[in-house]
């Protein structure tokens, strides 16, 4: 695989992070429901992510490191699809926001307000939220 590192673009590396991110929120409350799945089938989609690879990430998500973002925008839309993660089965678990924490810390959100942003972002109503909406509300939130 490293071989393949080599290859691969920024762009894509950071897809699979995110994607394996994803699978941790998914995991961390020892079952991938069948909502779960079908977002992580349709992001896997998203970002070209092949059928041998989908699973190896499902196996073990650990073995893909999470990338930092220096965009804000972009650590923005990666935190819009993990919480949307995380409400695809309708409830929140405590495990779900501890590994939601780390992901936001190694996604380069500022640690300060680490808290601040897992707290607004998981209060925020996913059923009735667009992307540029959730933005602001997170950025409104703690004043980047």
């Amino acid at each position: 695989m490293a071989i393949l590192d080599a290859y691969m673009s920024v762009g894509l590396k950071r897809n699979i992070s995110h994607f394996a991110n994803m699978v941790r929120i998914a995991k961390s409350d020892k079952i991938i429901t069948s909502e779960e799945k079908d977002l992580l089938r349709k992001i896997a989609k998203k970002y070209n992510i092949g059928e041998m690879e989908f699973k190896t990430i499902i196996k073990n998500p650990e073995k893909i490191p999470t990338i930092a973002h220096l965009d804000c925008e972009e650590r923005i839309e990666r935190l819009f699809d993990l919480i949307t993660m995380i409400f695809s089965d309708h409830k929140k678990a405590d495990e779900e926001v501890r590994s939601l924490k780390r992901i936001v810390v190694g996604l380069g959100f500022p640690l300060q307000n680490i808290d601040k942003i897992v707290e607004r972002a998981t209060q925020i109503d996913m059923e009735n939220i667009d992307l540029e909406s959730f933005q602001k509300k997170i950025l409104k939130a703690n004043k980047f």
